[in-house]
């Protein structure tokens, strides 16, 4: 339960301070005067007595707000950001926009809220058409919602009533189920008794209905309301963009008694409706309260006040924020360490408390566009391939994908299928089938495939070394959890053949003659893996992520086999600005057995060893290294770009280097690399040199981010 994955939520929340001091980050660290201690004897069962009459005593305190007396006002500072990125099922997420706000919080008993924006400034990191978000997404929301959760103005969230504000909890009334999961026991200094805190999990009891899920951490002695995560049934999503929104406000506790405001995070994710292109935008609002003023002096019309209002333009953007604009990207989970939503983990949940009802809001049928190139590319195997998919989602556990097309130059279809799915604690499983798929001998790709369909149409060059391959693959994903280790296993059959030669020149370009394609052996294999994916912290503040992969092949027509392992390091660091990056990547391979040529690996040219011929080097034993630097030429617009790169091939067979006229490296092959970013480093052009019997090249690529869209 989350009491526990939060290290019972620091002490929870900083529950502050036996006095009136702030408390800026609540949740964010155990503070010296507090101790907590949990209970594994608290699990209830769903709506019994001790849970109803829990919610009776939320419902009366939530009804009551603060009514005792001595607490006449308040006033305090929110600060925070609303980060607008790319989404994609897997790999990197890429910033589009960033806003920072602060805002005066003031609160006058009874219940009269009021907040003044006095800082707001923004950048634009991709391009972006402006637009203003919605007031939830710039301001705290009151009480923990109304008795009706809206968000978004109602326009992604509506009709939903409140755990908290439904009375009836027994009947053919009933709106929601409840039961006590977890229990905390706070020691703060000066204060006699502990407070013990419930969580409570919220289930729907119809899910067709629009309806909140999720958990509520409650005061247990007066059913005060201390932290609430919340998502949603689909029924409740009014824009049929929205894949999921989450909600989390969590509360510090002040004097003693006074449960106010600490922390406030929204999630709203989308996709495009009728299209499932494995990506989507996230709006991730994370506010946060502090510099509060107990019974501090308002002004007196302030019941007057409009419930938000603006300072003028010029003084929002002079508004001194203590930290830069995007200073709080790891912390706030946008990139580095900061655990990003596992989509296995909220589908696992969402499957626990709705059964077979999907949670998503997207239709359960979409057509499927992985890729530009799933759609249309052409390289010298294939020519021109057209093709187009489908996705259907028919419960919250499975989703189908399938993915048809035809390659015009061998005349051949090409089709794949792919089922995958989660299990009861958030581990998943997928199994694929494929019918002349093309799988590439390069060591790393080379290329965008939409940059190398460019590249073979005008320019006679193509960035692959295809094999034509058909098989099933299964597959089984581990892990996920508070330190997001992933380990992965997998099994397959397939059978290898060779492409025959397609066109033999650019159909734009009528000089140029493609390569000829690389022949391997042809035959069944059967193969095995375990994977391990793991996210790394380097010194001086670098993150990243670590991948070993351990894999067996063995022919099953007597082609002979072995084990190959392969190592991928991959480390970035940047200013507080993002004005100024660095990345490392180490990637390495090394194959035991028989000597097959569908085991050696190619490498040089773009993407390994820039400024040497490309793909000129195999192996069976091989490493690549590289440390790229980019920084601002005045604007985002442009960039700098600089490299350092170096590798080296061996245990090359003599037959392969033959047949495919390459040659190992004869030791360390090094190059430097300098070069332009333009449009936010979208599209890059760099000159490359080899330093050792190199020469010069000049290379045009977009960022490798977006390699799996394209």
């Amino acid at each position: 339960m989350f009491l526990r994955s939060l290290g019972l939520a620091a002490g929870l929340a900083a529950l502050a301070l036996a006095g009136p001091g702030p408390l800026p980050h609540a949740l964010a660290q155990t503070p010296s005067t507090a101790t907590g201690d949990t209970t594994t004897d608290t699990r209830g069962d769903w709506n019994d007595a001790r849970v109803r009459e829990l919610m009776a005593r939320a419902h009366a305190s939530r009804r009551g707000i603060i009514d005792d007396g001595e607490l006449r006002s308040y006033r305090a500072l929110t600060q925070g950001h609303i980060y607008f990125f790319v989404d994609p099922e897997e790999g990197e997420r890429s910033l589009i926009r960033v806003d920072q706000v602060a805002v005066d919080l003031l609160w006058k008993a009874p219940d009269i809220v009021r907040q003044q924006v006095v800082g707001e400034r923004s950048e634009v990191r991709l391009p972006v058409r402006d637009f203003r978000y919605y007031l939830d997404r710039l301001t705290l929301v009151q009480y923990g919602f109304g008795d009706e959760i809206q968000v978004g103005s109602g326009m992604d969230v509506a009709g939903v009533p409140h755990p908290l504000a439904v009375a009836t909890l027994e009947g053919e009334d009933r709106i929601y189920d409840y039961r006590i999961v977890d229990a905390v026991e706070l020691t703060l200094a000066g204060r006699a008794d502990p407070i013990r805190l419930l969580e409570v999990e919220v289930r729907p009891v119809d899910p067709q209905e629009p309806r909140a899920l999720g958990t509520l951490l409650l005061d247990e002695e007066d059913g005060s309301l201390v932290r609430m995560e919340l998502g949603f049934t689909a029924a409740s999503y009014v824009d049929r963009r929205t894949d999921r929104i989450t909600v989390e406000v969590d509360y510090g506790l002040w004097e003693g008694r006074y449960w106010l405001p600490n922390r406030q995070v929204i999630d709203v994710r989308r996709e495009v409706p009728d299209l499932d292109l494995g990506v989507g935008t996230v709006i991730r609002t994370v506010l946060r309260v502090g510099n509060y003023e107990l019974n501090a002096d308002l002004p007196p019309d302030i019941e007057f006040w409009p419930p938000v209002s603006w300072r003028p333009e010029a003084a929002l953007r002079n508004y001194p924020f203590e930290e830069p604009l995007l200073a709080g990207l790891e912390r706030d989970g946008i990139e580095g360490m900061e655990v990003r939503p596992d989509p296995r983990r909220l589908r696992s949940d969402a499957r626990r408390r709705l059964g077979q009802i999907p949670e998503s809001g997207l239709a359960p049928f979409r057509f499927h566009i992985p890729q530009a190139s799933s759609l249309v590319r052409y390289n010298r195997a294939e020519g021109l391939y057209l093709g187009l998919g489908s996705t259907l989602t028919p419960s919250p556990s499975v989703r189908l994908r399938t993915q048809g097309g035809f390659a015009f130059a061998p005349g051949r279809p090409v089709l794949a299928m792919e089922a995958d799915g989660i299990g009861e604690n958030g581990w998943g499983w997928r199994l694929a089938g494929n019918w002349n798929h093309q799988s590439d001998l390069g060591l790393v790709p080379a290329a965008a495939p939409l940059v190398g369909s460019l590249a073979a149409t005008f320019l006679g060059e193509d960035y692959l070394d295809p094999i034509r391959r058909s098989g099933v693959t299964a597959a089984l994903t581990l892990g996920g959890g508070g330190d997001r280790t992933d380990l992965r296993l997998e099994a397959g059959l397939h059978r290898d053949r060779n492409w025959a030669q397609g066109p033999g020149q650019a159909p734009l370009d009528r000089g140029r003659s493609f390569r000829p394609i690389r022949p391997v052996e042809e035959g069944t294999f059967a193969q095995g893996s375990l994977g391990v994916t793991r996210p790394m912290q380097f010194p001086g503040g670098g993150t990243g992520d670590g991948q070993v992969t351990i894999r067996t092949v063995w022919g099953m027509d007597g082609e002979g086999g072995g084990v190959a392992g392969s190592l991928r390091l991959r480390s970035s660091w940047s200013s507080l600005a993002r004005d100024r990056e660095v990345s490392a990547s180490l990637v390495g391979r090394a194959w035991a057995g028989d000597p097959l040529a569908r085991e050696h690996r190619l490498m040089g040219g773009r993407s390994t060893l820039p400024g040497y011929p490309f793909r000129e080097w195999g192996g069976q034993q091989m490493v690549v290294l590289g440390v790229e630097g980019a920084t601002d030429a005045g604007t985002p617009f442009f960039r700098i770009r600089g490299g350092l790169h170096a590798g080296m091939a061996g245990g090359l067979d003599p037959e392969v280097a033959s047949a495919w006229g390459v040659s190992d490296t004869g030791g360390i092959r090094p190059s430097v690399s300098l070069g332009l970013g333009m449009v936010w480093d979208l599209l890059r052009i760099d000159g490359a040199r080899g330093l050792r019997e190199g020469e010069w090249q000049l290379l045009f690529s977009v960022d490798p981010r977006w390699w799996d869209r394209l």
